[in-house]
C-alpha cells in the first residue's frame, strides 16, 4: 500500500501525528475493533432463529468480503491480492471458516459471556499444539497457565452441576479449537510471509465460496426483518479486521494482545443489553481464571523474545 515515508516507522509501523501516542491509537483501536467482533457475534445470535451459522457466515464473509475489496481498492494496495502460499491460504480459510460457523453456532445456544469465556481458551490450546506444530519449547509457567485455564473452563462448564452447560459447551471448546488456536498457529506460519490484508482477503473470499453450495443446495431466502442483522453481522466483521490490521500498525503485538480479553466485557454488556443475559458467579470466577491464564501466557512469551534478543544483540 503506497505509504507517505515519513509516516512509517524503521519496523515498518505507522507513525501517530506528533502530539499522538502512537501505542494509545494502536489500543484504542484494538479496543473498537474487539467490541466490534462482539457486536458481529451479537448481530448473528439475533438472527439464528431464523438462519443457521453456515448461512450467517456466508452472509458475513460475502459482506465483509465486498468492504475489504473496496477497502485495498481505493487505497491502491493491489499487492494485497497477491499471495506466494496458495495452500496455506486455504488451509487457514477452510479453519477459519468451520471455526466461526461453530462460533455463530455456540453464541446461538449459550448466553454471550459463557461462550466468549470458552473461546478466550483458544490460547490456551495455542500452548498446548505450539511444542507439536510448531516444534517451540514451552515452560513451567506457561503449563501452569494451560492448568489454570483448564480449571477456568471447568467453573464455567459446570460438569455435575445444576447448571451443567452440556453438549453445548463442546461447540464452544470446538469454536475455540478451530476458530482461536488452529487459526493463531496458521497466521504464525503465514505471518512470516504473507501481511495481513492479503490473509484476511483470502480468508474471505475463500470462506464464501467454501459456503456457496450449501447456500444454493439449502435454497437460502432473505427472510423479512432480518435485514439489520445482516448487515450488522457482515459489515462489523470486515470493520473489525481493518480496524485490528490498522491496530498493528500502531503498536506491538505484545501490547495489544491483552487488550483482546476486553471481548468478555463487551459480551457481558451486549448480552446483558440485547438479550437479557447476566453472567452466573462460576462464569465470572472462570472468566477471571481463563484471563489471568492468557495474561501469563503472554507475559512469558514477551518474556522469551525479550531473551532471544538479548541473545542476538
Amino acid at each position: 500500500m503506497p505509504q507517505d515515508s515519513s509516516n512509517i516507522s524503521e519496523n515498518g509501523a505507522s507513525q501517530a501525528p506528533f502530539f499522538v501516542n502512537k501505542s494509545v491509537v494502536g489500543i484504542l483501536l484494538m479496543i473498537v475493533a474487539t467490541a466490534l467482533i462482539i457486536a458481529m457475534n451479537a448481530f448473528a445470535k439475533s438472527i439464528s432463529d431464523i438462519y443457521d451459522p453456515i448461512e450467517t457466515v456466508f452472509m458475513r464473509n460475502g459482506l465483509a468480503l465486498i468492504l475489504l475489496t473496496a477497502f485495498l481498492l481505493s487505497t491502491r494496495n493491489f499487492d494485497a491480492f497477491k499471495t506466494g502460499r496458495p495452500l496455506g491460504q486455504f488451509g487457514r480459510a477452510f479453519v477459519g471458516t468451520v471455526g466461526l460457523a461453530f462460533v455463530f453456532w455456540g453464541y446461538a445456544l449459550m448466553p454471550m459471556a459463557d461462550m466468549q469465556a470458552l473461546l478466550m481458551t483458544g490460547g490456551i490450546m495455542t500452548v498446548i499444539l505450539a511444542p507439536i506444530v510448531l516444534g517451540e519449547k514451552v515452560g513451567p509457567w506457561r503449563w501452569s497457565a494451560v492448568l489454570i485455564g483448564f480449571i477456568g473452563a471447568l467453573c464455567i462448564i459446570q460438569p455435575g452441576g445444576e447448571s451443567f452447560l452440556g453438549w453445548p459447551a463442546l461447540v464452544g471448546l470446538t469454536a475455540a479449537f478451530l476458530g482461536a488456536s488452529l487459526v493463531s498457529i496458521f497466521l504464525r506460519s503465514l505471518g512470516r510471509t504473507e501481511s495481513a490484508y492479503t490473509t484476511v482477503f483470502y480468508f474471505m473470499m475463500i470462506g464464501t465460496f467454501l459456503t456457496l453450495p450449501y447456500i444454493l443446495w439449502s435454497g437460502w431466502q432473505y427472510e423479512t426483518g432480518t435485514l439489520i442483522g445482516i448487515l450488522g453481522t457482515g459489515i462489523c466483521g470486515g470493520a473489525s479486521l481493518l480496524l485490528k490490521t490498522q491496530a498493528y500498525r500502531y503498536a506491538e503485538a505484545s501490547l495489544l494482545s491483552p487488550v483482546i480479553y476486553t471481548g468478555i466485557v463487551w459480551a457481558i454488556l451486549f448480552g446483558w443489553i440485547g438479550f437479557g443475559d447476566w453472567p452466573t458467579m462460576p462464569v465470572w470466577i472462570g472468566s477471571a481464571l481463563i484471563v489471568g491464564a492468557n495474561i501469563v501466557i503472554l507475559w512469558r512469551e514477551h518474556q522469551k523474545e525479550k531473551d532471544e534478543r538479548k541473545d542476538t544483540a
